[in-house]
């Protein structure tokens, strides 16, 4: 594709307009800045899947800066037992609140509902406000709701792989128009003063108050739309590649919907078992990336202050070396059967320590709970020393 074409305005215009129109954005208006809430709008959870030593999630801020941070803000916790012995019981249990049995070749979808499920149910939401992100996509994205009879396809959250959350659509945009040259970010500071002189001559002339709050929304909508279909996340390669694909799909996600649950699962961290190098990069990556969600919740009027952000690893890794130098995941140490947990944001206590014994399956209804859902076929239960008292 040339140039010119890549940086035609009409048919960028034509193609931002033909991708508005395939997700069926409504631009949200943002929640006024302020003092944080006593209780999440937003609640995004990261699960480090395919297996993280609480060692190096918590003991190696050289590997994850970010997760410290969260942490400092927050809380950090280790010593959650897993709810499986690999990473797909594991990702069940954390997100239908219940341990299950080992996976039946072929079914990944889980029995019971998923958190994803119950907090669609329970607050009525569209499935735009709820969004389930893998790593791959095909089976991984099936972890994301049940075929429960009473919650399953009703209720299912919408989902994103590592190709983004309008892959296939765009596929075929693509093909038909080429793709867009990324806009430069120069470009989005004139873009918004060119806009700015032309809401005041409009009010000069009109004599009607500039409406400066809907022309920044819309701006932002259309800036989150054009890096959804520039970016170049799909090119990304590596051990971490997929991961990192994952997490770009839910940061566009957030982006473009503000949704009340996002939930993004990792899983490149299974390289562990071959290559140590691999799997510092692969933790290097993701924390790099939960930098990236993380200010973007901070720079966002509508997400900061009311977004409650969770990491969580799915279950960890052997004590000793394997003969391959990397780290397996069959020693039955407490190294390797747990989890952790780090978080921040509105109704979480700040240096919390949950009482013992801890349970991965805890999560979903404590999750449930800072959301005000009822999580009914959960096993696990509220850990209420994690929250803030209701009301406060």
């Amino acid at each position: 594709m040339s140039p010119a074409r890549a940086r035609s305005p009409s048919r960028r215009r034509t193609l931002l307009a033909l991708v508005a129109s395939l997700v069926g954005l409504a631009a949200p208006s943002p929640a006024p800045a302020g003092p944080a809430a006593s209780r999440p709008e937003h609640v995004v959870l990261v699960i480090l899947g395919g297996g993280v030593r609480t060692k190096e999630l918590l003991g190696r801020p050289d590997l994850l800066p970010t997760v410290r941070a969260i942490g400092a803000a927050g809380f950090a916790s280790e010593g959650w037992a897993a709810g499986g012995a690999d990473p797909t019981e594991a990702t069940k249990a954390i997100l239908c609140g219940r341990a299950f049995p080992v996976t039946t070749p072929g079914r990944m979808q889980p029995a019971f509902p998923t958190l994803l499920e119950y907090v669609r149910a329970g607050l009525g939401l569209s499935p735009e406000a709820v969004w389930f992100a893998s790593y791959a996509d095909g089976e991984a994205l099936a972890l994301g709701a049940s075929d429960h009879a009473d919650f399953g396809g009703r209720v299912a959250p919408r989902l994103a792989s590592g190709d983004g959350p309008f892959a296939e659509p765009l596929r075929a945009l693509f093909r038909l128009y080429g793709r867009p040259n990324p806009t430069k970010e120069r470009t989005w500071a004139q873009l918004a003063r060119l806009r700015l002189v032309a809401r005041e001559e409009a009010a000069r002339r009109m004599g009607t108050p500039a409406a400066a709050d809907d022309a920044a929304e819309s701006l932002r909508v259309e800036r989150a739309l054009l890096e959804e279909v520039d970016r170049r996340a799909t090119d990304i390669g590596g051990p971490a590649g997929l991961d990192v694909r994952a997490m770009r799909a839910g940061l566009g996600v957030l982006r473009l919907f503000r949704p009340t649950l996002l939930v993004i699962r990792l899983g490149q961290a299974d390289v562990a078992q071959k290559s140590l190098t691999d799997y510092w990069e692969v933790l290097k990556q993701a924390d790099a990336e939960l930098a990236r969600l993380r200010a973007e919740i901070a720079s966002d009027p509508a997400l900061r202050g009311t977004t409650t952000l969770l990491v969580t690893t799915d279950l960890g890794r052997d004590v000793e070396q394997n003969a391959a130098g990397g780290y397996g995941r069959g020693d039955g140490s407490k190294e390797q059967t747990t989890s952790a947990l780090v978080g921040e944001g509105p109704g979480l206590r700040k240096g919390a320590s949950p009482r013992s014994p801890r349970d991965a399956r805890d999560l979903c209804p404590t999750i449930g709970r800072l959301l005000g859902v009822p999580t009914p076929f959960a096993e696990g239960v509220v850990r209420e020393e994690l929250l803030t008292p209701r009301g406060n």
